[in-house]
């Protein structure tokens, strides 16, 4: 039986928050999953923003 590999865009939105291995296409609607093991943090998204070191100086006069 040969593996199937899924990218993450193609898997469901349910299957990305789990730890298992077990995934479910994109396609197809979870309700509910009993063997759902969520993640044990939450990773949130980063922005990154350039920070203005030379443009708007505060001159302290």
């Amino acid at each position: 039986m040969a593996d199937k590999k899924t990218t993450d865009a193609a898997v469901n939105k349910l299957c990305r928050k789990c730890i298992r291995t077990c995934r479910q296409d994109e396609s197809v609607l979870l309700v509910d999953c009993p063997r759902f093991l969520p993640r044990p943090f939450t990773s949130e998204e980063l922005k990154f923003t350039q920070l203005d070191l030379f443009g708007n100086q505060i001159s302290e006069d």
